[in-house]
């Protein structure tokens, strides 16, 4: 049977999770392209449903798929050029826990593929929980893109405020990203590290720069006063990959 109506329950599902408000509701997400629906069953995400558009409908091979017409799948995807299969994943975690491992805190980062590049790097970092405040969806269809399966590998936490985030953060160093900071190079770090990183314009929160045990920079070439968060991320997540006692 193959769905041609986008009236039908299940595709107007679908549509409502383009909507942050809705997959705030639901407690679910919407992944679109092969790889990433493959990754989604390979790191054992919580996949509710696998919709596929009926043109590439053979190319698939899931249990359960449920077959549209190429007009409606284009109703419910989110790609200019679209691979024909997306699925419907439950948030793999409900309540907001304290990190058991090095995380990272995102202080009202804003971009989505800035947020992307940092869930990516994270998750190759070997840290275990994301907390975002003020920042960008971590479950919106250009944040999923840009991190690139990095969700099924993190624990995801939505936090109120970053207040709340930091109460989170019993047992680790919280750490936080500035350009007055100490030099990152010449830092040791201790068995776990919370890597605060501010937004893209207006750096650090007053609160994370007052509350971080302590504040850390990359040393800058040509008079060069920043680099863009999620490089400088990146860089730290990896200084503390390499450094990090255990």
């Amino acid at each position: 049977m193959v769905i041609t109506s986008c009236d039908n329950a299940k595709v107007a599902e679908v549509v409502k999770l383009c909507d942050k408000k809705y997959r705030k509701i639901s407690g679910r997400y919407v992944i679109e392209g092969a790889r990433l629906v493959a990754d989604a069953f390979k790191y054992g995400a919580d996949i509710v449903s696998v919709f596929v558009a009926e043109s590439t409908a053979d190319n698939y091979a899931y249990d359960g798929k449920v077959v549209v017409s190429d007009k409606v799948f284009a109703k419910m995807s989110d790609t200019v050029t679209s691979q024909g299969i997306l699925a419907v994943a439950a948030k793999k975690t409900s309540s907001i826990m304290t990190s058991n491992g090095n995380c990272v805190v995102l202080d009202g980062v804003q971009d989505p593929g800035n947020v992307g590049t940092l869930l990516r790097t994270a998750a190759a970092c070997g840290f275990t929980d994301i907390y975002a405040a003020n920042s960008a969806d971590l479950y919106s269809p250009k944040v999923l893109r840009s991190a690139m399966s990095a969700h099924f590998c993190l624990n995801m936490h939505e936090c109120a405020s970053i207040e709340q985030a930091f109460q989170l953060l019993n047992g680790v160093e919280i750490i936080a990203c500035d350009m007055h900071g100490e030099n990152v190079f010449n830092r040791q770090f201790g068995s776990y590290s919370a890597l605060v990183l501010g937004n893209e314009g207006n750096g650090l929160s007053t609160y994370s720069k007052c509350n971080a045990d302590s504040i850390v920079s990359l040393p800058m070439a040509n008079n060069f006063e920043s680099l863009n968060v999620g490089v400088a991320g990146s860089v730290i997540m990896y200084q503390i990959f390499s450094k990090s006692v255990k």
